[in-house]
């Protein structure tokens, strides 16, 4: 896995290196085709990117909500009162006695689902910011070629 993994980087590294080289030399006029699929393919990638970071912050935002809603109800941080309400009764659910109870384990485990879904989600980007920055400099000098 690691082999593929290092395989997979230098090949995108390649190809990024190869498309912020050659992008500018591409004429629109002599091929408008090649054009095309080397643009499609920048595009995907750059999709590709971002549809990684959305979909893991997303998931990093729903792993933070019951942290954040056993603090308001344990703190009385100032929220609207739905919140406040809705997060009483969880507070009141999992909160039994002194002792640490599932409250404790729900914000515990909240947290660390939130941290390892901020690291899943921009690991990538700083592993791979060469390329994209590579991938982006490729992209926009791709679209000038097209405009004109």
């Amino acid at each position: 896995m690691v082999a593929s993994t290092i395989n997979r980087r230098s090949r995108y590294r390649e190809y990024a290196q190869f498309l912020r080289l050659s992008a500018d030399r591409l004429d629109m006029a002599v091929a408008p085709g090649r054009l095309e699929h080397l643009r499609s393919k920048v595009n995907a990638e750059r999709n590709m990117f971002l549809a990684w970071v959305i979909i893991w912050s997303v998931l990093a935002l729903v792993c933070v909500a019951p942290l954040v809603m056993l603090l308001i109800a344990h703190m009385g941080l100032p929220a609207p009162e739905l919140i406040v309400a809705q997060s009483d009764v969880l507070y009141s659910q999992l909160r039994i006695g002194e002792e640490p109870t599932n409250a404790d384990f729900v914000a515990s485990g909240s947290a660390l689902a939130f941290l390892t879904a901020v690291v899943i989600g921009y690991a990538p980007i700083i592993v791979y910011g060469g390329p994209l920055n590579d991938i982006e400099q490729a992209h926009q000098v791709l679209r000038s070629i097209e405009r004109g």
